[in-house]
């Protein structure tokens, strides 16, 4: 992700990489990053991400330092974190949940992170919270039936692209102008790029089975999407993070046999919001879950605030088990 050749984020967006070194190996690593869409929606903020450090606190703070220096020679006043280059990159730290398997989507840090980051006068920004929602055994009754109302009266349907090469192809962009549109309002979020929505489409649409995607579309036009995947999270500690020689083994088996769902993506346009959209996606996607045998869901990342997607959970049997946290800092010359 870090890989100018690679990511279409450097479009957009400036970085500097550190890394930190004890007796002369890699302890440690952090980096600063100016987006410059988001400077549009919050000037002169900066950001800092994907940082890591062994337990010496002089290490995280020298880490810091680095990255908030180089922020302030670029021109930023505030810096806010961890964060990557747009709301689809590793985002938050870990402050509740520490004993719960992350999902591969989610963010997994050490306990001392959140100390080391408040004693180098970082303050709570805001929290991204997540969700284990148990499948029930069947469908609620009222829970088909809402659906069923809601479908007759907006006309909307909701419905699988089984083949990947045409769910790509047909409607990938409109997938991402969707997210787009949706996300554009939240903490934190920028548009992303035509460049930047290929890349993704490659990323997501491509290898994550279309069973598990679901589309709500008015007529012809996509207005909302979900999509999730068997759990790999317990696959990944399997394989000890390797896919080869046989750690892919792993990973192919609990696409057929994980019982844990993890959500990833969702949306729904603006001026469909409020129409129900949101009881139809998961009330389709909860029928493809019992199909599969699913016995839990991971909501994975949304934002304390976000109360239109928690909306998506609230007929379901549910507990909050984690938090990530945004940091903010004001940055001295």
């Amino acid at each position: 992700l870090c890989d100018e050749s690679k990511n279409p984020a450097f479009e957009d967006c400036t970085a500097r990489l550190f890394l930190g070194l004890v007796d002369g190996r890699p302890a440690g690593r952090i980096a600063g990053i100016v987006s410059r869409p988001f400077l549009a929606k919050r000037a002169d903020c900066g950001r800092f991400g994907w940082f890591d450090c062994i337990r010496e606190p002089a290490l995280a703070s020298a880490l810091l330092d680095a990255a908030e220096s180089w922020l302030v020679s670029q021109g930023m006043e505030e810096v806010i974190g961890p964060m990557g280059f747009c709301d689809l990159d590793t985002t938050g730290l870990l402050v509740e949940g520490f004993d719960e398997v992350p999902t591969i989507a989610g963010s997994y840090n050490p306990p001392y992170y959140a100390e080391y980051l408040e004693a180098a006068g970082y303050e709570k920004e805001i929290d991204y919270v997540e969700y284990r929602i148990t499948v029930p055994e069947s469908l609620p009754e009222r829970v088909t039936r809402l659906a069923e109302q809601i479908r007759r009266r907006s006309g909307i349907r909701v419905f699988s692209e089984t083949d990947r090469k045409l769910l790509a192809r047909k409607w990938g962009a409109e997938v991402f102008e969707v997210l787009n549109e949706s996300y554009e309002e939240l903490f934190g979020t920028t548009r992303l790029s035509p460049a930047q929505i290929d890349f993704y489409i490659k990323a997501y649409l491509g290898h994550v089975d279309p069973a598990f995607i679901k589309l709500a579309a008015d007529g012809d036009r996509l207005v909302g999407f979900v999509i999730a995947m068997p759990s790999l999270s317990e696959a990944f500690q399997k394989a000890r993070g390797r896919l080869l020689p046989f750690g892919f083994i792993h990973l192919l088996l609990a696409l057929k046999r994980s019982r844990v769902l993890d959500f990833y993506l969702a949306g729904i346009r603006p001026e469909y919001r409020n129409q129900g959209i949101d009881v139809l996606l998961s009330y389709e996607m909860g029928r493809t879950a019992l199909e599969r045998g699913m016995k839990f869901a991971e909501s994975n990342h949304e934002l304390e605030s976000n109360s239109r997607i928690q909306s998506m959970w609230k007929l379901y049997e549910r507990r909050l088990h984690k938090r990530t946290r945004i940091y903010r800092k004001k940055l001295s010359r």
